[in-house]
C-alpha cells in the first residue's frame, strides 16, 4: 500500500505555492484588522511565514537525485576499478596455472561482468584472499604485497562509495515524504486563511477577494466530490449536507432531486453555489431527496459527486 504522505494536496508546483505564500502573508498584513474578526492574529501570520520560508529552502528533489547520481558515477568508477584489477591479478593465476587449473576456479569470477555490487564486493573480498595466498607462487609474476594492499583499500572505497549511493537513494526517499508531509502542512494553512479572506471581502471588496484565491489549483482540473452524505431528522427544516472538500474547489453546486420513497432520482436542479457545506438545503416534505454536487473554480468543475439520499417524512 502507497504511504499516504506521498499525496498531495495541491495542484501546484512547489514554487508556486511558496510564491502564493508570500503573496498571501503580504495581502493578510495589510488585512489583519479585518482577519482578526475571525481569530486570524499576527502571530498566526508569523507562523504562515516561518513554515513558507522553511518549504522555500527544503532541499529540492533535484537536489537530493543530483546527488544520487554523484554518488552513483563514483561507485561505478569504483566498481570498475575493482573489476580492472581482479582481471589483471587473475592473469597471474592463468599465467602461472592455466585458466582451467583449480587455482584460477578458486578466484569465482566466472560471471564477473553480470555481478550485482554486492556480489561483486564478496567476490572481490574472496579474490584478495585467495591471491594473498598465491603471494610466494606468483612473486616471479610481478605480485608484490603491495598491490595487495592497495587491493584491500579499493575494496574498502568501493564498499563506502555503495555505502553512500545507498544512503543518498533512502536520504531522497526520507526528504520527499518530508516535503509532501510540509507542503501538505503550509497548503492547509494557505487554504484556511485564503477560505477566511473570501469570507472577509465576499461581495465587498472584489479585488482584496480574489488577493485570496489559489489560482495555480485549477491548472490540472478538479476531483470529484467524495463522501458525499445527506441526513435529516424531525424537527429539522433542513437537510444537512457533507462532504470531503475538494483540492483546489472555490465552490461546490448543490443539486437536488425530489421522488416518491423507494424510487431512484429523477431530475435534479440546482440549489446554487456554497464556498463550502453549507448549515442546510432545502427539502420537498413527504419525499425522497436526492442530492449530488460539483467542485468548482470559475469555469472548471468536477465530475459529479455520488448521490447522497434522505427521506424526509413530515406527515403522519
Amino acid at each position: 500500500m502507497a504511504d499516504k504522505s506521498y499525496t498531495r494536496n495541491y495542484n501546484m508546483s512547489d514554487a508556486d505555492l511558496c510564491m502564493f505564500t508570500s503573496n498571501l502573508i503580504s495581502d493578510m498584513t495589510r488585512d489583519h484588522v479585518e482577519l482578526a474578526v475571525f481569530g486570524v492574529t499576527t502571530p498566526n501570520i508569523t507562523n504562515l511565514q516561518a513554515l513558507g520560508n522553511a518549504f522555500e529552502v527544503f532541499p529540492s528533489d533535484e537536489m537530493l537525485q543530483g546527488d544520487i547520481m554523484i554518488a552513483t558515477a563514483t561507485k561505478n568508477e569504483k566498481a570498475t576499478a575493482v573489476k580492472d584489477t581482479i582481471r589483471a591479478l587473475a592473469l597471474r593465476v592463468e599465467l602461472k596455472w592455466g585458466i582451467s587449473s583449480g587455482q584460477y576456479t578458486r578466484l569465482g569470477i566466472s560471471d564477473l561482468s553480470r555481478l550485482s555490487d554486492e556480489m561483486l564486493l564478496f567476490t572481490s573480498r574472496r579474490v584478495h584472499t585467495v591471491m594473498t595466498g598465491y603471494l610466494t607462487d606468483l612473486t616471479s609474476g610481478g605480485l608484490t604485497s603491495g598491490m595487495l594492499d592497495d587491493f584491500e583499500d579499493l575494496n574498502e572505497e568501493f564498499e563506502l562509495a555503495k555505502n553512500d549511493q545507498h544512503d543518498k537513494i533512502n536520504l531522497r526517499d526520507n526528504k520527499t515524504v518530508e516535503r509532501v508531509s510540509n507542503g501538505n502542512e503550509l497548503y492547509a494553512l494557505v487554504s484556511k486563511y485564503c477560505n477566511i479572506g473570501k469570507q472577509v471581502w465576499l461581495n465587498v471588496d472584489p479585488a482584496k477577494y480574489n488577493d485570496y484565491v489559489i489560482y495555480g489549483s485549477t491548472s490540472v482540473g478538479l476531483s470529484k466530490p467524495q463522501n458525499l452524505t445527506a441526513n435529516w431528522t424531525l424537527p429539522d427544516t433542513v437537510v444537512h449536507l457533507n462532504w470531503e472538500a475538494v483540492t483546489g474547489a472555490l465552490n461546490y453546486e448543490i443539486f437536488s432531486s425530489a421522488v416518491n420513497f423507494g424510487l431512484p432520482a429523477g431530475t435534479y436542479t440546482s440549489l446554487g453555489e456554497f464556498p463550502s457545506p453549507p448549515q442546510g438545503v432545502s427539502f420537498v416534505a413527504d419525499k425522497r431527496n436526492y442530492y449530488k454536487i460539483k467542485a468548482k473554480n470559475g469555469s472548471v468543475a468536477s465530475d459529479y459527486s455520488d448521490e447522497a439520499w434522505t427521506e424526509v417524512v413530515i406527515s403522519v
